[in-house]
């Protein structure tokens, strides 16, 4: 009988590492990141023992009697990863971990760790590997594996707008662990010059703070950029890492709205409530209780009370709205607000590097049936949006920001109005009360998944 927990790293099997054993004549069972690892190991070249010795090399052996496993431990894992993701298939998104998202939509492939990618054969061609962009993690690829990085790559360059959903859902419970200071586990190998993983944000200003100042760069007064005896500039790896991504910025610029997952508290939205009480004429007059007005605010004189408003908006299915931002104001006469205008970068070079992502885009739709009956298939998914028109508390704090399009509410596709939607978290709110929450995706439409897309295209 397997036992109830991994003999090698101690944490507790699941369900599919007992009822998918890896069959050794030993009987002997491991869960499925060990085995992961033992196939990812085996793949790596002869590494240098501490002697100098270069024949040190992982081979697929049962840790216990040494017996041959190379044959079945990719179906062993495959039959494990297919298990796992049926297990979470009716469990909604927005209660989910990141990890448990990754095993959700799990897919054949999506590991790249298969034996079958490590001896191709020449008569076919061989696909490209995925190339990791960290301009896509917001700063946190340091507390992101490798696995990981690519996988996270993978959702946002897929074109798909409920893969960018996931993917800012990953993105946030990884923020999430590292603003409770747990250190994340990292790839044993990182890339040569970056900065070992801080266990929490103290470390992490540390980090930043001493890199900075040994490149030459300081904060405070009076103290300029070092340089040597001889006057000549200290030009560190990381001033070099800074100067590439600032060239990779203009030669593949970013989406203006990049997705975003945040989690809310419900009684941000009490005032929201309130107020709309008090519209309806649900609740008594107001005037001589101050005890009200404290906990109304400026709510008890306009709608627009709660940690965010709203404006409906009209997509016009161009991939060049997401290089925009939507300038956004109130209307003549009246205290609604309304989407004025869409403003795009001033930068001469970064038009350019647009302007060149955005005809890959057109040359495709002329190419191919395919893309154009998928650019008409976008229009129809979504042209009605929901803006934020202002934004201010929680929300505001957590990074969503005025213009960003409102796409997904604890986990499922939005597609309704404003009105729709201040309905919902109203209603959230008075079913939860005021420690309740909601998970609100922004940004994670058709027209930013298709820019991102096109970026990846572009080397």
């Amino acid at each position: 009988m397997s036992e109830p927990d991994c003999p090698i790293c101690l944490n507790p099997m699941t369900q599919p590492d007992l009822a998918h054993p890896v069959p050794c004549p030993c009987s002997f069972n491991f869960c499925v990141t060990c085995l992961s690892a033992l196939l990812a190991s085996s793949k790596d070249d002869y590494q240098m023992a501490s002697d100098g010795n270069r024949h040190v090399k992982v081979h697929l052996n049962c840790p216990n009697c040494r017996n041959d496993i190379s044959r079945v431990i990719e179906r062993t894992i495959e039959e494990r990863r297919v298990a796992n993701a049926k297990l979470l298939k009716d469990v909604p998104d927005c209660e989910l971990s990141s990890g448990e998202l990754q095993q959700k939509y799990w897919t054949q492939g999506d590991e790249l760790i298969l034996q079958s990618e490590k001896k191709p054969k020449k008569s076919k061609a061989v696909q490209p590997a995925l190339e990791i962009d960290t301009t896509l993690f917001g700063g946190l690829e340091f507390a992101m594996t490798e696995q990981e990085q690519k996988y996270v790559t993978k959702l946002m360059t897929s074109g798909y707008a409920d893969q960018l959903c996931q993917a800012a859902q990953i993105l946030e419970g990884t923020a999430e662990l590292v603003r409770k200071g747990i250190s994340p586990s990292l790839s044993n190998r990182q890339n040569e010059g970056s900065m070992p993983t801080p266990a929490n944000r103290e470390a992490a200003a540390t980090a930043r703070t001493t890199t900075m100042l040994a490149g030459g760069y300081s904060n405070t007064a009076g103290i300029g950029p070092s340089r040597t005896r001889d006057g000549n500039d200290v030009t560190t790896n990381f001033q070099r890492q800074m100067a590439q991504k600032a060239r990779d910025k203009i030669r593949r610029p970013l989406p203006s709205r990049m997705p975003l997952s945040v989690t809310l508290s419900t009684g941000e939205f009490e005032k929201l409530a309130l107020a709309t009480r008090q519209q309806a004429g649900l609740v008594p007059d107001t005037e001589n209780k101050s005890w009200w007005r404290s906990i109304l605010g400026d709510a008890g004189e306009r709608l627009k009370g709660g940690t965010m408003t709203f404006v409906d908006d009209e997509w016009d299915g161009s991939i060049a709205d997401a290089f925009a931002r939507a300038r956004i104001g109130p209307q003549k006469g009246n205290r609604n607000t309304e989407v004025k205008m869409k403003v795009v970068t001033s930068n001469p070079a970064e038009k350019m590097s647009i302007d060149r992502i955005l005809k890959l885009g057109e040359e495709e739709a002329r190419g191919s049936d395919a893309h154009q009956q998928r650019r008409e298939d976008m229009l129809v998914m979504r042209s009605q949006r929901v803006l934020v028109a202002s934004v201010r508390g929680q929300a505001g704090k957590s990074g969503i920001m005025k213009g960003d399009v409102v796409t997904h509410v604890n986990g499922e596709p939005f597609t309704g109005s404003a009105d729709d939607l201040n309905s919902l978290l109203i209603s959230a709110y008075e079913e939860q009360g005021r420690d309740g929450v909601v998970m609100i995706v922004v940004n994670a439409d058709e027209c930013t998944a298709e820019a991102l897309r096109l970026r990846s295209r572009i080397r």
